[in-house]
């Protein structure tokens, strides 16, 4: 028995070919980066851990597909420079450079980050660079520090184009609520923010 790549995509992630993942800044952080942080199952099959740094093959092209017009999600882990607290964001022939981070607030209080980076092409005298764009979305805790040493990155390229030959059916986008994930109650020994993000459930 054959698979298409719709049959594929619904045995991996068990959503319906037509759907969209569409979370908002929230729902990354609490039902998937802290699930991901404390080793706790996560909702469905749709985010994989990938490396994204490093010297060779590391380039956005290499890891996702360059002529789509998706955003890629995925968990990764930072790695600190030999020397110093800096990360080392090397991915490759090039870097991905920062441009600014936005704070994630809930109830007038930070719980994380959103950082926006760009991908340059080291040495490159034709301007590739921007093309490929990253937001980066981390936990914090109450001193501002941040927890764990996954991050979870949403990666796209800004000048893929939809192929306008042949016309998609409208798709339904569907929106996961907390209800179906059936997070654990919290104990006493959590912390304000995973009591906080419990909560929100």
């Amino acid at each position: 028995m054959e698979f298409d790549a719709y049959d594929y995509e619904f045995l991996m992630t068990g959503i319906p070919p037509g759907y969209r993942f569409e979370p908002t800044d929230i729902e990354l952080l609490q039902d998937y980066l802290l699930k991901k942080v404390n080793g706790e199952p996560l909702p469905y099959n749709i985010i994989s851990e990938c490396e994204i740094y490093g010297n060779q093959g590391k380039e956005p092209w290499k890891i996702f597909i360059e002529t789509s017009t998706e955003t890629f999600y995925v968990f990764t882990k930072l790695k600190k420079k030999s020397k110093g607290k800096n990360i080392d964001r090397v991915a490759g022939c090039g870097t991905w450079k920062g441009q600014r981070t936005d704070p994630i607030m809930y109830e007038k209080m930070k719980i994380g980050n959103r950082k926006l980076f760009v991908f340059e092409v080291k040495g490159s005298n034709e301007g590739v660079k921007g093309h490929w764009i990253m937001h980066e979305f981390s936990l914090v805790d109450e001193e501002d520090k941040q927890i764990g040493d996954y991050v979870l990155c949403s990666i796209r390229n800004k000048n893929a184009k939809a192929d306008t030959e042949e016309e998609e059916p409208p798709m339904k986008k569907m929106r996961y609520n907390s209800e179906d994930h059936n997070p654990p109650e919290p104990t006493s020994s959590a912390s304000p923010l995973q009591t906080l993000l419990s909560d929100w459930s």
